[in-house]
């Protein structure tokens, strides 16, 4: 898994703004987590995110690896929810 994952973000760095394999720092176990924003949710998170209300919403143990999903929302001027960025990681 962690060779699929590290040829997607080679394949895809425009789209991902942080990346980290499960690994050791210092002796300390660090998890997984990567970080995915595309061209047009960041033009929207520059529109709704800033000096506006952001919401975020955490998913878990909906998948069998027990990954965590966290979406970043803003609000459009109808108060309408938009996706901004989504971050996943293992723990």
């Amino acid at each position: 898994m962690a060779i699929s994952i590290r040829s997607w973000v080679l394949q895809h760095l425009e789209d991902v703004f942080f990346f980290q394999n499960v690994g050791e720092i210092n002796g300390i176990q660090v998890p997984f987590t990567i970080g995915i924003q595309t061209p047009t949710p960041c033009e929207s998170m520059l529109s709704y995110g800033h000096n506006g209300a952001i919401s975020m919403d955490v998913t878990f143990g909906t998948n069998n690896m027990k990954f965590r999903l966290f979406t970043l929302t803003g609000f459009d001027d109808h108060r309408t929810c938009v996706p901004l960025t989504w971050i996943i990681t293992s723990k």
